[in-house]
């Protein structure tokens, strides 16, 4: 039963991904586009700031085509209404509220099979439009796997009917094994992820969607 259910979901987010980017239209801004896809086609990492709930899944109608793998929340995998569409698309569940290392195997081995990992480093999405701190988790796959790591920014909340810019930032390659107690070197690294989605969004997103953490970024 569960490989037909996997086929009628497939076959249902096939016809769902035109209608989400009708209900949900965007203008994609690439920083450095030829180099970013080039990167996309090998396993990497992608992050980006989280606005609202329809990114996860918007976002991974977007990369579909890269074959990424997206974490969620636990609660939210787990909810009856949710978990057959989550567990036969590539959904990873991470648990928010504990101490949890079995994503990381996940995501060790989806990386492993070619694929890429979606993250949003905030956890949870922001209220007033300023993003919360990036945890630092997120990195201890880069820093494991050392694929390089491509940061977007979603300029405004999505909202039916209402253009959104999507920036796709240049890839990088942070130095996570510099020396250091490796903790902090983590939280460094995710404060500078943070800094450079605030850069992309005043370099490119639109005026009226600034936020004083983005005016103020050098």
């Amino acid at each position: 039963m569960e490989p037909l259910i996997k086929v009628v979901v497939k076959i249902i987010y096939c016809i769902a991904i035109p209608v989400l980017r009708l209900i949900y239209p965007t203008r994609i801004i690439w920083e450095n586009k030829e180099a970013t896809i080039k990167v996309l086609k090998k396993p990497c990492l992608v992050y980006s700031n989280h606005t609202g709930y329809s990114d996860g899944l918007y976002m991974t109608s977007l990369l579909t085509r890269y074959n990424v793998y997206i974490f969620v929340g636990k609660d939210w995998y787990e909810k009856k209404s949710l978990n057959w569409l989550f567990r036969n698309l590539r959904y990873i569940p991470i648990d928010r509220e504990q101490m949890d290392t079995s994503w990381i195997f996940k995501g060790v081995e989806a990386l492993e099979k070619n694929r890429s990992i979606y993250f949003f480093p905030e956890g949870h999405t922001s209220k007033d439009g300023n993003m919360l701190e990036f945890k630092p988790g997120f990195l201890m796959l880069a820093k494991q796997s050392g694929v390089p790591i491509v940061p977007i920014c979603i300029d405004n909340k999505m909202k039916p009917f209402h253009f959104t810019r999507i920036i796709i930032g240049t890839p990088q390659t942070p130095n996570l094994k510099e020396e250091g107690r490796p903790s902090a070197v983590l939280r460094k690294h995710a404060g500078e992820c943070k800094l450079s989605i605030l850069r992309l969004k005043k370099k490119y997103g639109n005026p009226k969607f600034a936020t004083e953490e983005s005016k103020e970024v050098n």
